[in-house]
């Protein structure tokens, strides 16, 4: 099982949100929606993913990954 990053806040019961401060170059926060268990079960690709396409350019608000991320 992977460690969830330590920066990962929840913003509701089901979404997390991972800081731009995580990765240099995230232009917006990454949003992971998933209760804790399945937030839990999530390999560290998971994270690596939604971070990098919080970094590309012209998003506008949120990277957001969905419950089957994997």
């Amino acid at each position: 099982m992977t460690e969830v990053p330590k920066d990962i806040k929840q913003v509701s019961e089901a979404v997390w949100e991972i800081p731009t401060s995580f990765k240099k170059g995230m232009n917006v926060p990454a949003r992971i929606y998933a209760t804790k268990k399945l937030l839990d079960a999530m390999d560290a690709g998971v994270f690596e993913q939604v971070t990098n396409v919080a970094c590309l350019p012209g998003i506008q608000r949120y990277a957001m990954c969905m419950p089957d991320g994997h």
